[in-house]
């Protein structure tokens, strides 16, 4: 049982002594019984019972149980009925029954605390092993009321300890002596020797071992031919050892005459094994003895992992508040005796523990705007038993404004009730919140902005343009034979302006008319908008013999006036912005393409022409307001069309290329989204 779980239990204890000692006087007035009153504290401790990474059990003087946590329950599979009294029993493996109940009796006899280990049936039919760790439990006035008991699943650590003892007993059987040694040795599958026989030189200097023996287990698979290594030498089938130190190790043994041990990775069939070697002296021979410690090496590394994710776990487990920003909190209305954990004491800029909370403390936190509402809160919540889910703020220790949301349930504990829930600071959310409520204001702004800017455009400021034409047309139309040629000049530039000017205005109005968002898309047969468009530019295309091919097109989901009005413009554009030397052509084409992996289907409208072009460097600055790539002297224009034509195919959830040559012609690219195919 670990520091954790006694803690918990600990705590527990506490928590039922103050609230007997709380009571103890109201149960001598009422002549009430004081294991009545323990029993009103079940609401409690059930909610905090459940929550604990333990298994929670509780007794009664009589020696049966009468509760279980929801931890004891999940692992058992059982429900609170089966385990009740002695129903519980029925889990514990038969071999480990009356040794369990020997040490439950006696100790609960004596009333002294206990620890026992023993394997009880989890939900699965599995036997796993527990730790159970029983104390005693008394009233603030020394009553026996019986014992509350943790248990945890250690069974992974028994297994382990098991395994980790036997190879322990495994490496401590070997023996000193060579002979001893050597026959153990050859008694233990799985190892493998040799016996080396020092070649020395003319001056007495080993120079090289000569292999006297080997089981041919290990060692001759080191072999470079596969066929038997004894009477050859370790410089021939092991030319390692005069590189890694061990045959300096070797030569030291029979030196000293002192064994040695060593560890080496040997490559066997393709994979990497290691060896734990020991050396010892036989005369002008070493014995080597060497034992395959890989999967040992491996099971030390799984089990590093192991206590690794464990340490993250626990560390999760123990800091979840933190992560979070929550801080949680149990209340008694009755008594009005509230709880705190650690991490609510630091979300307001306190030490753990460093008062003694109380809803009066709590209010003295809150901001003074906030603290009346609390209280209406507060007094609803104790009303109805329903928490009123609200955000306050808090004046930390350092003076810091914080926002909290308080949630939280209540339970019943006989005749109290108990608030129990959890503060979370969300002031970063509140930020974010209100940022966004001035962004959307600001946008707001903007639009009221831009309507106001449509109204005038439309009336205002068209209004003079009207007038200005009207006036210098019947002026030109009267009195032009009085005025002279320099007269006559500027009365046409000023018609001509005042009509560019107008033209422009439209364009803006109708450039501004494609960024609204509640058009509707219909299910549209392309062909009729196109033909819709020939009709509008007919005058246009008689006039410049155009020639407009337009293949047979798809049905698609647009919004058929915007839709319109791109088609109008790009055929308009290809028929004006066209080659003197030339008869303008215009062709229409369609294709269904995937324009990126993991993206519906796109279909692509194609609009080319052989007039003028552009240099492709420019590609995307003719879809910017008002740019000209030529001279308005040149060709009319506002440089607003291709600025509708890209917010049109936004509008449409998709978007517009072009390509283009200089005196050649161009093509313009319409992707939008197809969700079917006609």
């Amino acid at each position: 049982m670990n520091a954790e779980t006694d803690a918990l239990l600990k705590r527990i204890e506490a928590l039922e002594a103050e609230l007997d000692k709380a009571k103890l006087g109201q149960a001598a007035a009422d002549g009430g019984d004081t294991l009545a009153y323990l029993q009103e504290m079940k609401g409690r401790f059930t909610a905090i019972a459940d929550t604990a990474p333990v298994l929670i059990w509780l007794s009664g003087p009589d020696k049966r149980c009468y509760f279980f946590n929801k931890g004891w329950l999940n692992f058992t599979g059982r429900t609170m009925q089966e385990e009740l009294g002695d129903g519980w029993a029925e889990g514990v493996h038969p071999d480990d029954f009356d040794r369990c109940l020997a040490i439950y009796i006696s100790h609960f006899d004596a009333r002294k605390e206990f620890s026992m280990d023993y394997r009880l049936r989890r939900h699965d039919g599995e036997y796993r092993w527990i730790s159970d760790k029983g104390v005693p439990r008394y009233t603030a006035t020394g009553v026996f009321v019986g014992y509350v008991g943790g248990c945890m699943d250690i069974h992974d650590q028994i297994m382990f300890s098991e395994q980790l003892e036997k190879k322990v007993e495994e490496r401590t059987q070997r023996l000193r002596h060579s002979e001893q040694f050597l026959q153990s040795v050859l008694n233990t599958a799985g190892n493998s020797i040799a016996s080396y026989e020092a070649i020395r030189n003319e001056a007495g200097k080993i120079m090289d071992f000569r292999i006297a023996y080997t089981n041919e287990d290990t060692f001759s698979k080191i072999g470079r031919d596969g066929g038997s290594i004894v009477g050859r030498t370790c410089r021939e089938v092991y030319p390692g050892i005069f590189r890694n130190g061990v045959f300096e190790k070797l030569v030291k043994c029979i030196e000293t005459g002192r064994p040695d041990n060593y560890q080496i990775d040997v490559r066997l069939e393709g994979e990497l094994h290691w060896f734990d070697a020991s050396i010892e002296r036989l005369g002008d021979s070493v014995t080597v003895t060497a034992r395959n410690i890989s999967e040992e090496l491996k099971s030390d590394l799984k089990l590093k992992d192991l206590n690794r994710q464990l340490a993250i776990q626990n560390s999760i487990f123990k800091h979840s508040e933190e992560n979070a920003n929550i801080g949680s909190y149990a209340w008694n209305v009755a008594t009005n005796e509230l709880e705190c954990s650690d991490n609510l004491y630091r979300l307001i800029g306190h030490q753990p523990q460093e008062f003694t909370p109380s809803f009066e403390q709590f209010l003295s936190f809150l901001h003074p705007d906030d603290r009346h509402q609390a209280i209406r809160d507060g007094i609803r919540a104790y009303e109805t038993r329903v928490i009123v889910q609200n955000t306050y703020r808090v004046i930390t220790k350092s003076g810091e404004v914080k926002h909290f949301r308080l949630s939280g349930n209540f339970i019943r504990e006989g005749e109290n009730h108990l608030m129990i829930g959890a503060l979370q600071d969300v002031t970063k959310d509140i930020e974010l919140n209100d940022t966004l409520h001035k962004k959307n204001m600001e946008l707001r702004r903007n639009n009221e902005e831009l309507a106001s800017f449509s109204y005038v455009a439309s009336h205002d400021l068209q209004e003079p343009l009207r007038k200005i034409r009207a006036f210098s047309s019947r002026i030109m139309e009267k009195e032009s034979q009085h005025f002279s040629d320099n007269t006559r000049d500027y009365f046409a530039r000023i018609i001509a302006a005042s009509a560019r000017m107008q033209k422009l205005i439209e364009a803006l109005l109708s450039y501004s008319g494609t960024s609204g968002i509640n058009f509707k898309f219909v299910e549209t047969d392309l062909n009729g908008i196109v033909d819709e468009v020939k009709s509008d530019l007919e005058e246009l295309i008689t006039e410049k013999q155009a020639v407009v091919e337009v293949q047979q097109l798809p049905v698609l989901p647009v919004i058929p006036v915007q839709f319109h009005q791109l088609m109008q413009n790009l055929i308009g554009n290809g028929i004006k912005y066209s080659s003197p030397d030339r008869r303008p052509e215009v062709c229409v084409t369609y294709a269904f393409t995937q324009d990126e992996p993991g993206q519906g289907p796109f279909c692509r409208i194609s609009v080319t022409d052989n007039g003028i072009g552009f240099d492709q460097r420019y590609e995307n600055r003719i879809f910017d307001l008002f740019q000209r790539l030529h001279g308005k002297n040149e060709y009319e224009g506002t440089g607003i069309g291709l600025a509708i034509c890209k917010k049109i195919a936004q509008n449409h959830h998709g978007y517009i290329i072009a390509e283009g040559s200089p005196g050649i012609g161009s093509v313009f690219h319409v992707f939008i989204p197809a969700t079917t195919q006609h």
